[in-house]
C-alpha cells in the first residue's frame, strides 16, 4: 500500500470527522468539499489504473488523472445521493458515510482480476485447414 492509497482511504472519515466541528466552519467547508470532489474519483482512478501518476508520465498524464478524478467524484456523489434520496434516507451525513465506505472499499480491497487466459498448448498444435498454413516465400516451395 502506498501512502497515497492510505491518505485517500481516510480522507471520507477526516471530512466525516469534520462534520462535527460548528456550521460555518471554513474548516468544515473545505475538508468536505476538497473530499467530494477528489477522493472517490481518485480511488476509481487508482482502482482502474492500478497506481497513481508517476513523475515519468509527465505533466499532461497528472492533469488528465485529475480531471478524470473529478468528473468521476461528482458523478459517484450524485449516484449516492440519487440513491439515498430514492431510498428516503438522504442526510448529507449518511451520503459523507456512504462515500467514505465505498472510497476506502476501492482503495484497500486488493484487486481479484484473474490471470490472463493463454492459449492451451493442444491449440497450438491442432490441425488446421491448409487456408490457415503460411505459403512460403516465392521461390522456395516445391
Amino acid at each position: 500500500m502506498t501512502r497515497l492509497r492510505w491518505c485517500v482511504a481516510l480522507s471520507g472519515w477526516v471530512a466525516l470527522i469534520a462534520t462535527a466541528l460548528p456550521e460555518g466552519s471554513p474548516v468544515r467547508a473545505a475538508t468536505t468539499v476538497a473530499f467530494l470532489l477528489v477522493c472517490p474519483g481518485l480511488a476509481a482512478t487508482l482502482r482502474g489504473s492500478g497506481h497513481g501518476p508517476r513523475r515519468e508520465d509527465g505533466r499532461t498524464a497528472l492533469l488528465a488523472q485529475i480531471v478524470l478524478a473529478g468528473a468521476v467524484s461528482v458523478a459517484l456523489s450524485a449516484l449516492v445521493a440519487e440513491a439515498l434520496f430514492v431510498v428516503g434516507l438522504f442526510s448529507p451525513v449518511r451520503a459523507l458515510i456512504a462515500l467514505a465506505a465505498l472510497t476506502s472499499a476501492m482503495v484497500l480491497v486488493p484487486d481479484l482480476r484473474l490471470p490472463e487466459r493463454r492459449t492451451p498448448a493442444w491449440r497450438a498444435l491442432a490441425w488446421r485447414p491448409p487456408s490457415a498454413h503460411r505459403r512460403p516465400p516465392a521461390g522456395l516451395d516445391r
